[in-house]
């Protein structure tokens, strides 16, 4: 039944009244999502005498009453979640005796009121989860009288223990829900009521030991879920009471072997001890399990497997081995487990698995990635298998000796990352659907590779070594007009497309014979063109037919009869010392000739040509005639060939010439016959010349012509008019020209060009007068058109200008020319300059900023001229080496040192200071900050995130006061860095061991203080004491003193073994003259580096996380702690996308889901990193990958 408050409740207003159109007969109210604050007793739900569901969810609730439910008698439900509700009054439900559902999941409650949930004997649902329960406030009166309770949900609470008594009278209990809290003690028979309990969660708390009696009562459970614990033992009577478990989870805890009390349950479905530390087990470490279908053993220590070791287990389906360290299975393992349809061995050390599988007549799913596999045949596999992945091994061949690919029933396969050479019609299985073999070393697909592949949809072959690929080799047996064609990715090959390439750019057009796969990552293909006089690397969807070309050096068609004799035109051969290459159809036939030095045009250019390259040679001029015959000839480069003179009749008979290269010669005239003959000329580039005439007819043949260039020649006053004759001419350039300033032509050439000015280049044209000396250049302005503004004799002007103020201009430029030499010259050398002059005269020069006066003043104050930051390790030689130097030299400086001459106020057992406060209040009290970086300084101090705080704090405003001693190898790291970078840039850095080390550090060090104050002062030995001001623990206000400890370590003096110290010192041992550092090694998408890979390490601490009391520590694992890992990213990236093939059922009692069992901890997944990323690469989460037979049986693969 609706209803209707007065007005719409906003933020911040609280409820007072509500009136609802049904009245006193409102059965159910929704006001959730709002903004409701409190439930005063006057709210006016005490008028709704019948109501019966009350939802009040996701507001902001922070304060109940006693009577705030008052008159709702017959309430049944009850939904207050997700608010801020902090306690429950008592008697609260004092009216509502017969609710039936409470919800009060996701507040803040931290107190319930005595007997708040007494006599509330028909609740079936109470659900106090995400709050901030304590043990002293779920006691053994909190759930009295609940006889009626079915579901318990107490989880994500702050519980520490459950005691004996707490569910005394919950007898119809069902679910009981504790995971996610601090729970590290269980009375024993605390459960002992719950004699119809089937599930209990005490997953993620902090329990060590499974007693003997934890569990007494519970004969009824049927899953058990204790995962994320501390658990080390389990007692081999504890599950005596509750041998009818179906579902047993013991994940992630620090159990060592297989419990001996397993054994008593012999219902038992699904055992889970993955993440543990079991090394092994033997024969009958699961005796009287035969009804067990799911065994999970992910992560463990587990090595070689024998026979005898599974075989109690005859009735499992899938078993789970990943992540261990097994390196050989024994062969018949598994043959007494003739129902197991599913088997994970990933991430383990197999390298043979030679009559391991081939007698389980059952097996469909097997997962042999990342391991040490070199041998691979498909014999090796039961020929019903359906899914098989092989990736991340070193097979070098997918063997088929016996030719069984008709026999397979493999459907997804996954073979990438290994290092497979060659494909044929024998490495694949008819069967396949699916297949995966990216990043290997494939340099040949055989023709028809895939025709028998009727059922194939996606063939993955990108990031191999594919240089060449027949057609062929793509070839499908036709694919039925209602199927999709399949999905092929080649992208990552280092394609070189040649003429037997030219079908890649239109593949996914051929379509109409449906015998070809559409090619998805076309965009990504790239060809490499080995005979492209531009573009080495071309996109494959932009390249042209005609660039896809082949060598020849003699060629002679079918046709013609003549190739016998000398003298035989439809003869093709190469002249000599030229390159000649030709398409796939002969359409394109290249000739190229240049760059050979030639004086003559070679003669026997093939007739057939239609693209020849003549330029880079020494041809002087183009006789007549010398390209007759030359019908197909489209394009002609002959710049940058000294060519003088072009005779009459040169291009006669190519009338086919599109573009025609002449720039960059000598050619000095057009005398207007040239290019008689090019009727369908389009492109003649004539720049950089030095064409000084140009006869009026010359263009007026080329009625096609498009683009002209004329610029940078000497022209001066060709009738641009006359190219009106060349109706599609589009792009014209005449700058950088000589043209006439004379009235006579630049009235013509000006109306001309303004016309016109959208096809020409009009910003470099300008016009030259000869009435001057030299010739005045001007500008021509298509804007005035004014002659005389160009023509006025500017010759007495000139001569005054000339006369009177030449001589002081010259001296004038002289003079600041020097002083701007000599300021780049100081500016340039001005840190060696500096340097110099102080330790010659004790001069410092442009040192303004911490010279001034404000500067100056503090630094008087100053206890310390300076504070020296390095890191522990390298305190030995910072004492005898910079600190000695500095202490008892000339001039002498008073020092604090980090470790010397600071309070240790250590962490346990860190060997380093907590540095917020030191560190800016030595700072402050130095005039200096000195940072001795080093490799050892990087890693120890820099790297903790307080320490770069406090001395970004110190630093802020007086960046001139730090000092940088860089190790000569640390540079290329320190540079990384972003947070150094910006000290590096602005600070003052000096390297050890460079010239003038010491004068640049003395130098940089503030000047001497003739009267300096006195102070308690010994070398090494400091007694000051110097206030914090500096806020912690974000507490304002808040001072701590600290008082320097007394040091009595003395620093060494200059002695002999000094230097020999110095130089044997690791730290600042002197870099090679070259600063080589060895580049670290890559993966390219070709050519995959190989090492043998090792286990990965389980760092992962995936445990216990109570929201709201100490989270409960993941016990480290032992094992694989000194191993590496398999699936490096920089070694051996891995491929994800298999799993996006696999459709299976899904696996409901056996399912495993990552965010119910390892909420808020780290889960150290196996993922696969492609070399390249394509659409749908995705692998399902191995807990959701299922196996069902045909009998219905369920299994999990997490």
């Amino acid at each position: 039944m609706g209803f209707m408050p007065k007005k719409p409740v906003d933020a911040g207003v609280t409820v007072s009244r509500v009136e609802c159109s049904g009245g006193t007969d409102l059965r159910s109210m929704d006001v959730s999502y709002n903004d409701i604050r409190s439930l005063p007793p006057d709210s006016g739900l005490t008028n709704l005498r019948r109501l019966q569901n009350l939802y009040m969810q996701n507001n902001d609730i922070s304060e109940l009453y006693s009577e705030s439910l008052t008159g709702l008698t017959t309430l049944r439900v009850l939904n207050l979640s997700s608010n801020k509700i902090e306690s429950i009054p008592e008697g609260f439900f004092a009216s509502s005796r017969d609710v039936r559902e409470i919800h009060l999941q996701n507040n803040s409650l931290y107190e319930l009121g005595r007997g708040v949930f007494h006599r509330l004997e028909q609740l079936l649902v109470l659900d106090l989860s995400t709050n901030q329960l304590s043990s002293n406030q779920i006691d053994d009166g909190t759930f009295v009288g609940l006889i009626r309770l079915i579901i318990l949900n107490l989880s994500h609470n702050s519980l520490t223990r459950i005691g004996a008594k707490t569910f005394k009278d919950l007898f119809f209990l069902q679910i009981l829900d504790l995971r996610n809290n601090s729970i590290s003690f269980i009375e024993d028979n605390a459960f002992l009521p719950l004699y119809n309990l089937h599930t209990l969660n005490v997953a993620e708390n902090r329990l060590h030991h499974i007693t003997a009696h934890l569990f007494n009562g519970l004969f009824v459970l049927s899953k058990l879920t204790l995962n994320n614990n501390l658990i080390v033992n389990i007692d081999s009577q504890a599950f005596k009471n509750c041998s009818d478990l179906k579902d047993l989870d013991l994940s992630s805890n620090a159990i060592q072997e297989v419990p001996e009390a397993l054994h008593e349950l012999s219902f038992l479905k699904t055992l889970d001890l993955g993440e543990n530390q079991i090394s092994g087990f033997k024969n009958g470490s699961f005796k009287n399990l035969a009804q067990l279908t799911g065994l999970r053993l992910i992560d463990n220590n587990i090595g070689n497997l024998t026979v005898g070791m599974f075989w109690d287990l005859t009735g499992l389906q899938v078993l789970n081995l990943a992540k261990n360290k097994i390196q050989q299975i024994e062969r018949g393992t598994f043959e007494r487990n003739t129902e197991i349809e599913a088997i994970r061995l990933d991430a383990n050390f197999l390298t043979d698995i030679n009559g391991v599988f081939t007698t389980l007549a059952s097996l469909l799913w097997l997962n042999l990635s990342g391991n040490h596999l070199v041998w691979f045949d498909y014999a090796f596999v039961p020929s019903h298998l359906t899914w098989l992945d092989i990736h991340g091994n070193f097979i070098e061949r997918l063997g088929n000796y016996y030719k069984i690919q008709d026999e397979l029933q493999i459907k997804t396969m996954d073979a990438s990352h290994n290092r497979i050479t060659e494909l044929d019609e024998l490495s694949i299985p008819n069967s396949i659907e699916v297949i995966f073999i990216n990043n290997n070393f494939i340099a040949n697909v055989k023709a028809n590779t895939f025709y028998e592949k009727t059922n194939l949809a996606r063939v993955d072959i990108y990031a191999n070594e594919l240089n060449k690929l027949e057609l062929n080799a793509l070839r499908l047996y036709p694919v039925p007009e209602n199927n999709s064609l399949p999905e092929f990715y080649l992208g990552g090959n280092p394609f070189t497309c040649d003429c037997s390439m030219d079908w890649l750019p239109v593949i996914n057009n051929m379509t109409a014979m449906r015998q070809y796969p559409k090619l998805m990552d076309l965009e990504n293909v790239m060809c490499r063109m080995p005979y492209s006089r531009s573009a080495v690397h071309v996109p494959a969807a932009e390249a042209k037919p005609s660039d896809f070309l082949c060598k020849y050096e003699t060629h002679c068609f079918a046709l013609c009869h003549c190739c016998d004799f000398d003298a035989c035109d439809c003869e093709m051969t190469c002249p000599g010392n030229c390159s000649c290459y030709h398409d796939q159809t002969w359409n394109t036939n290249v000739v190229d000739c240049s760059r050979q030095g030639n004086d003559l045009i070679p003669r026997r250019i093939p007739m057939d040509a239609t693209h020849v390259y003549l330029d880079g040679n020494n041809l002087g001029e183009l006789q007549n005639h010398v390209f007759i015959g030359r019908k197909n000839m489209r394009v002609l480069y002959a710049n940058a060939s000294r060519i003088g003179f072009i005779q009459n009749r040169t291009f006669n008979g190519v009338t086919l010439l599109r573009t025609l290269h002449l720039e960059d010669n000598v050619i000095n005239e057009l005398k207007g016959y040239e290019f008689e003959y090019l009727v369908h000329l389009r492109e003649l580039y004539l720049q950089g010349n030095q064409i000084a005439h140009i006869h009026n007819m010359t263009f007026s043949t080329l009625k096609s012509l498009e683009i002209l260039r004329l610029d940078n020649n000497k022209i001066v006053s060709f009738a641009v008019w006359q190219l009106n004759v060349n109706p599609y001419l589009v792009d014209l350039t005449l700058g950088s020209n000589l043209w006439s300033c004379k009235c006579k032509f630049l009235t013509d050439f000006q109306s001309w060009v303004s016309e016109n000015k959208q096809k020409i280049d009009i910003e470099d044209l300008w016009c030259y007068s000869n009435e001057t000396k030299p010739p005045h250049r001007r500008l021509i302005d298509l804007n005035n058109t004014v002659c005389s503004d160009y023509s006025l004799n500017s010759s007495m002007i000139q001569n005054i200008i000339i006369s009177d103020y030449l001589p002081m201009v010259i001296v004038t430029m002289s003079a600041i020319m020097i002083v701007i030499i000599l300021t780049v010259v100081m500016f340039v050398f001005r840190d060696p300059l500096r340097v110099w002059l102080y330790s010659r005269y004790g001069v410092r020069l442009f040192n303004f900023k911490a010279a001034s006066a404000k500067f100056y003043g503090e630094d008087r104050e100053k206890l310390y001229d300076g504070y020296v930051i390095y890191s522990p390790k390298d305190e030995e030689f910072v004492l005898q080496s910079i600190v000695a130097e500095l202490e008892h030299g000339s001039p002498s400086f008073q020092l604090c040192l980090h470790y010397r001459d600071l309070p240790h106020h250590a962490v346990a057992n860190s060997p380093y200071l907590t540095t917020s406060p030191v560190v800016v209040e030595a700072a402050e009290a130095s005039k200096r900050v000195i940072v001795v970086l080093s490799r050892n300084f990087l890693q120890t101090e820099w790297s903790r995130f307080e320490f770069r705080s406090a001395l970004h704090e110190a630093l802020k405003g007086r960046i001139f006061k730090l000092v940088l001693v860089e190790e000569g190898s640390i540079l290329p790291e320190a540079e990384l860095d972003p947070d150094l970078r910006p000290y590096l840039k602005t600070g003052n850095r000096i390297r050890w061991g460079e010239k003038r080390f010491w004068e640049r550090l003395r130098y940089v060090m503030p000047p001497g203080d003739s009267q300096r104050k006195v102070c308690n002062y010994r070398r090494n030995i400091n007694n000051y004491s110097i206030d914090s001001n500096v806020h912690r623990n974000s507490t304002p206000n808040h001072q701590n003193s600290y008082n320097l400890h007394d040091k009595t370590k003395n620093t060494s003096q200059n002695s002999p073994s000094l230097q020999q110290h110095i130089n044997s010192h690791p730290l600042f041992r002197q870099a090679a003259a070259t600063n080589d550092i060895a580049p670290p090694a890559y993966s390219s998408n070709s050519t995959l580096s190989r090492t043998t890979p090792t286990k990965p390490t389980n760092d992962d601490t995936n445990y216990s996380s109570a929201t709201t009391a100490t989270p409960s520590p993941r016990p480290a694992h032992r094992h694989h702690a000194t191993s590496n890992s398999a699936y490096s990213n920089s070694e051996r990236p891995h491929s994800e996308h298999i799993y996006s093939s696999i459709d299976s059922p899904e696996y409901p009692p056996f399912e495993r889901s990552e965010s119910s069992r390892r909420q808020g901890h780290h889960q150290a997944n196996h993922q696969h990193q492609g070399h390249h990323q394509h659409p749908n690469h995705q692998h399902p989460n191995w807990r959701s990958g299922q196996v069902v037979d045909s009998s219905g049986v369920q299994a999990y693969l997490v």
